[in-house]
This record gives structure tokens, sequence and C-alpha cells, in this order.
């Protein structure tokens, strides 16, 4: 989507998605081949507080599970991601025009009390994602909740094993894989958005309307959408996932989370696991 990566091309033959079937962001996944039901659920990486979606009947369905399901395998992956954010070579400020840079010092400068100076010592070295991640933060205000901390913090009271769907080696590959004039333009589109606070608003207003049609919907038509990004980003990764949640929800009894914008659309989660011959039921939360 336009400000976060975290949260996607309308075919030839217009598909009736966005049905009240698919009214939810939390689906029940029955079916002959699933052991007993397990949940997947769409997150939103980063949410203001006031906004966190997380009530107690959520929380019971994770509880009550045998497997945390995640993007990636809990902290104990991210603990792996801080040589994989630097260069071998060159500078991170090499790949945006003078007239970029202009825009991102005087930003950074303003909001986040970093000058030229400090920024060029702090993140010459880094990929572009990190400024990525530095400013999308930056949206949600102090102190944002994350889904995936507090599912992960559940699963550990609880001593339920975590389970992660890619590597954090294959998911920053996938950000690393984009083109530097597209990673350029999510970070300039980010910094924007910044300084507007609307479309964060609608952001998250898309997300509590708990429709993956509307979140899918919203992301395809971001400004900083492509088909580019969204094969990698999203229908590829969409695809990478069926055989290990197939494999899992054989044997366990899991609760699945990945970002919102993965659920919705032909090549959205929902629809592939479907194709597969499984039921998902939306829960309304």
């Amino acid at each position: 989507m336009k400000k976060t990566l975290l949260l996607l091309l309308i075919t030839a033959f217009i598909i009736p998605f966005g049905n009240a079937q698919d009214s939810g962001i939390l689906f029940e996944i029955t079916g002959k081949k699933v052991k007993s039901p397990s949940y997947l659920f769409g997150t939103m990486h980063l949410i203001p507080k006031e906004n966190f979606l997380f009530p107690e009947s959520l929380q019971e369905k994770v509880k009550n599970s045998e497997m945390l399901v995640m993007e990636i395998g809990g902290l104990s992956e991210q603990m792996k991601a801080m040589p994989l954010m630097m260069l071998e070579e060159g500078s991170l400020f090499d790949i945006f025009t003078a007239e970029q840079l202009d825009s991102l010092f005087i930003y950074t400068e303003e909001y986040l009390g970093y000058d030229e100076t400090k920024m060029r010592a702090s993140f010459s070295k880094m990929k572009p994602f990190v400024l990525l991640q530095l400013f999308t933060k930056e949206q949600f205000g102090e102190n944002p909740e994350s889904y995936e901390m507090s599912l992960e913090q559940i699963a550990r009271q609880e001593k339920l094993e975590i389970v992660g769907l890619e590597t954090i080696e294959e998911q920053i590959g996938f950000l690393t894989n984009l083109k530097n004039e597209d990673q350029v333009n999510m970070i300039m589109e980010t910094i924007r958005g910044n300084v507007d606070h609307s479309e964060t608003m609608q952001l998250i207003d898309v997300y509590l309307s708990q429709d993956i049609e509307k979140i899918y919907e919203f992301t395809t038509k971001s400004a900083m959408s492509s088909e580019e990004f969204e094969e990698e980003m999203l229908t590829n990764r969409n695809m990478n996932w069926i055989k290990p949640i197939q494999k899992i929800i054989k044997k366990n009894k899991a609760f699945i989370a990945v970002g919102a914008a993965h659920l919705g659309g032909p090549n959205g989660v929902v629809e592939l696991l479907r194709q597969k011959g499984y039921t998902l039921t939306p829960v309304k939360l």
C-alpha cells in the first residue's frame, strides 16, 4: 500500500469478491483435510494503541491453539535481521536524486530530529527498507501496538510452538529484490503520507471495517502499488505459503496470522485455500 508494506489487478473477468461472506479479518478453517478447526487472522503490523482490535475472544482462540503460525517465526528470526540490513557497497543515499534528498533531509530534521549529517552517519550503509521501517513507524504515533508481538507473547505464555511461513532472509529478500526506483518511491510516498495523516486514518478505518476485499482494493489503488510490487510482495508469497499451511492444519490446531493485505483478492490466501477444498468461514470480532 502507499504507506506500509506490511498493508494489492482486476482480471479481465470481474470476479464477485467483496460480498458478505468475506466480511471479516478472522476466518475459521475447516474441511476433510483439517484435524480440527484452525484460524486465519489478518493483521496490521503496526497500529495506534487506541485502534488496537484485540478482544478477549480473539486472544482465547490463540490460547486454545496448539501452534502459532506467522510470516516469520517470531523474535528469534528477527534477531537475524541486522546483518541483512547492511549494504555490501556504496551508500544508501546514492539512489536518491538531489531533489529527493532535499525533501528527505528536511523531513527527518523537522519530524525526527535527524539533520543531514546525522542521517548520513546513521544510515549510509543501510538498505532502503530500513528507512521505510523507520518512517512507517512514525505515522502510528508513540509506542504503537504490534499484533505479531502480542500474539507471540500469548504463545510464549501458553508454551505454543511458533512457526514461520518464511525466513527473515526470504522476507527481506522480497523487499531488496524490488527496483531501487520502486524502493525510493515507497520511501518518498511514506514521507508525504506522514505529513498528511489523512491517509493513515483511511488505512486504519479500512482495516477496522474487517473487510479483506476493501483492504485489497485500498492497496491495489495505492499510488505506490505496481504490478511488480504486487507480484513480489503479495502473489508470490501467498502461493508459497499454501503448501506449508496445508501441512500444518492437517495435523495441528493452528492460529495463523499474516498481514491483512494477503487475505483478499483472486490470489489471496483465503481464495487459494478455498481452491484447495477448504472451507473458510469469517468470524466477526
